[in-house]
């Protein structure tokens, strides 16, 4: 008889959209979070045929009206979240429902992380606008860690995005103005350097620390990579570990995500290949929790 004791999974409630070919929001969110070894609750906001970046003609189906009922059963079942992980909203109206669900479902253990998916390379997505921007503000406010890029950081903070490089002057200015609006943990990805590297900030509000993962940089764009980051640094954070460990992790994942896509020549509209980056990224998991058993 095996007397091994495993500790019982964390959980997360992945508030996303399902955009079904393109590989971003939950259909990465899903299995990057149980590769983490954290159970992953999903509610969607919106069901699109492909994400907007690069694809044309593509459908879309608000979920709005479903959202609370699907937390009101939760609610009923008794089940508890660890985390509250949320994305991409299809409309402004939505990030009041994501707080009508913080409400039913977060509790004072629970850590919320906010990922204002709106903007890339200096302009909105597709259908999105300054009300959205605003939406974001209300929802950060009730958020632990948020997760922007450094377009949607720059939106959310009221300045202008810098197209070519970031300094330490802009950057602590962003991270300034972001702790205004409430997050104790500010993670800013896509910041970039004047010696042509790429990574992503993290910001303690409380003691002014930056933790930084930094990376040559690679020409274009890489759809899904911010929802990969996100995905794993909150289920890292969820599960406990540190946030220079889960930034470092979450990181290499992304990394090795986009090395697989250039050695196949994906397309990059159809997403980076994450799969086969997952093995790597569970044993570098299994080595921060090694003591849990």
């Amino acid at each position: 008889m095996n007397d091994t004791f495993y500790p019982p999974l964390k959980r997360i409630a992945a508030i996303h959209d399902l955009s079904g070919l393109g590989k971003c929001s939950l259909t990465v969110a899903l299995p990057v979070i149980s590769a983490t070894g954290v159970e992953c609750a999903c509610i969607p906001t919106a069901v699109l045929s492909t994400h907007t970046g690069e694809f044309t003609g593509w459908t879309l189906r608000d979920l709005a009206d479903d959202m609370l009922p699907m937390a009101r059963h939760w609610q009923s079942t008794g089940a508890t979240f660890d985390g509250i992980y949320t994305g991409y909203l299809a409309t402004p109206s939505q990030a009041e429902t994501v707080l009508r669900v913080l409400e039913l479902l977060a509790n004072d253990e629970t850590l919320v992380i906010v990922d204002p998916v709106m903007a890339d390379n200096g302009r909105y997505y597709s259908n999105l606008d300054d009300r959205m921007c605003q939406a974001f503000r209300r929802l950060i406010a009730h958020a632990h860690v948020i997760t922007p890029n450094i377009t949607e950081a720059a939106l959310l903070a009221g300045m202008d995005y810098q197209h070519d490089s970031h300094g330490e002057v802009y950057l602590r200015t962003l991270f300034r103005r972001l702790a205004d609006l409430g997050p104790k943990t500010i993670v800013i990805t896509g910041v970039r350097t004047e010696s042509g590297e790429i990574g992503n900030l993290a910001y303690d509000v409380k003691t002014g620390e930056i933790c930084r993962c930094m990376r040559p940089a690679r020409a274009g764009l890489f759809y899904g990579t911010g929802d990969i980051l996100a995905s794993s640094l909150a289920a890292l954070l969820v599960r406990g570990a540190t946030v220079p460990q889960a930034l470092t992790t979450a990181t290499l994942l992304t990394d090795d995500s986009i090395e697989r896509s250039l050695h196949h020549d994906t397309p990059r509209r159809f997403g980076v290949d994450f799969e086969g980056a997952l093995p790597a990224y569970v044993r570098r998991v299994e080595e921060i929790f090694k003591t849990e058993g």
